[in-house]
This record gives structure tokens, sequence and C-alpha cells, in this order.
């Protein structure tokens, strides 16, 4: 018996014969639906992207010079 208690599948003289490819096992799952954290998530996505284009916006007024004019 084999570790797992089941019997062989082997007999003694017979000659080992090459398994066969087994197929990719794998469970279909249905994709889950977006939900009130996904849209909140690109939500925030979108409000950086405003905020950095706000952000090039106001420093394109002073030519992307941050340091204090003396």
């Amino acid at each position: 018996m084999s570790p797992l208690g089941l019997k062989s599948a082997k007999k003694k003289g017979a000659p080992a014969a090459p398994a066969p490819a087994a197929p990719a096992r794998g469970v279909v799952v249905e994709k889950p639906k977006a939900n009130i954290y996904t849209v909140l998530l690109v939500l925030s996505f979108i409000a950086i992207v405003i905020g950095c284009l706000c952000l090039y916006g106001e420093l394109s007024v002073y030519d992307f010079k941050t340091k204090a004019v003396l």
C-alpha cells in the first residue's frame, strides 16, 4: 500500500509505461462584479489625475520655477 492507503497502480514484473500527460486542472469561477470599493478606487484615481493636472497648470504659470526670488 502507498502512504495514502491506496493500492499502487504498478504491478510487480510489469514494465512501467509512461504516464499520459494530464490535462490542466482548474475551476471555472464567474468574474465578480464591480462593487462600491471598485468605484471608490476609480474615483480616487480620477481625483489624483485631476490634481496632477491642476498642479501642472499652476507650475506652468511660473515656468516651473519653485525657488523663491530674492
